[in-house]
């Protein structure tokens, strides 16, 4: 009788061409999603360590100088976190807030033109080997420019942040792990971030726990240095004036403490700001807003 059917050797010779066929596609799909997630992790690089060392330059370029109560302008701490690097930076900022602000009577949002502003770090609470970073701001300013506001979460992967600052130029330049401008009246010559984050994975954390993942962690490094003439300026405690209002005139020139008139000082300043001791003919910044601060809870870690 004849059976109908295949042979073993066939039966073999097919699932060798099967096995052939589906490593050919295991391989396709696994190189496509390597290359996805080089993509993205490119694309992390590019979007999250730059974009947080901008900020950071964006705020300290912006620093108020003028009318700046006992020098209290500028605070940088020494601070670790489990076992890690985690300094913060506070400083006034004299440029349009991030954070709107409610102002009673005024049905749209308003942003300050001055505020407090800060960085620091807390414990991730989901991923005991990394840090969130948090960008303070509070508007206006108060006795207590360093404290309080609204915190805004910048990333939650980030492994330390160091800054450092230095007083003045130098071949081997002398860096500090703290500076407070009230204490040194004057603001530092340069300041050195250091910033450490791990790249976020396209991965689940289930799929982390089965298969691990090759964590990316990058290094970012900036230097800002304070123009001279800025932190003249502060050292000098100028005040801006309105010319004409101290005196009862209404000429367009700004008048010296001794008297003079002109566009210029010998410093190169423009006419109209003057140091400490001279007129003093500047409003309050703190204007119609007054009172009208964003509060928040800061993010503790002890």
């Amino acid at each position: 009788m004849r059976r109908c059917g295949f042979t073993l050797l066939e039966v073999l010779i097919s699932l060798a061409i099967m096995a052939m066929i589906m490593t050919t596609v295991m391989q396709t799909v696994d190189s496509t999603r390597m290359a996805v997630d080089a993509i993205h992790n490119i694309m992390e690089t590019e979007n999250n360590g730059p974009r947080i060392v901008e900020r950071m330059r964006e705020d300290m370029e912006n620093i108020a100088v003028y009318d700046v109560k006992d020098y209290k302008a500028f605070k940088g701490v020494n601070r670790t976190l489990m076992g890690a690097e985690a300094d913060q930076m506070d400083m006034l900022v004299r440029s349009r807030g991030k954070t709107a602000v409610n102002v009673p009577g005024i049905d749209r949002p308003v942003y300050a033109p001055l505020n407090e502003v800060g960085y620091r770090l807390r414990a991730n609470p989901l991923r005991d080997e990394f840090m969130e970073l948090y960008r303070r701001e509070d508007a206006l300013v108060d006795d207590e420019p360093f404290r309080d506001g609204t915190y805004t979460m910048l990333y939650d992967r980030v492994v330390s942040l160091q800054i450092r600052y230095t007083k003045e130029p130098d071949v081997n330049p002398l860096w500090v792990d703290d500076w407070d401008s009230e204490i040194r009246q004057t603001l530092p010559f340069a300041v050195d971030i250091f910033l450490e984050l791990e790249v976020q994975p396209r991965r689940s954390l289930e799929s982390l726990n089965i298969i691990g993942a090759n964590r990316a962690r990058l290094e970012f490094n900036e230097v800002y240095h304070y123009p001279e003439r800025t932190r003249w300026r502060f050292r000098n405690r100028l005040h801006s004036s309105q010319p004409g209002e101290e005196d009862g005139t209404s000429s367009g020139e700004g008048t010296d403490a001794d008297g003079t008139t002109g566009g210029a000082d010998a410093e190169g300043l423009p006419g109209g700001v003057l140091p400490s001791g001279g007129l003093r003919t500047g409003g309050s910044s703190r204007g119609g807003l007054d009172g009208a601060k964003a509060t928040g809870s800061a993010p503790r870690d002890d």
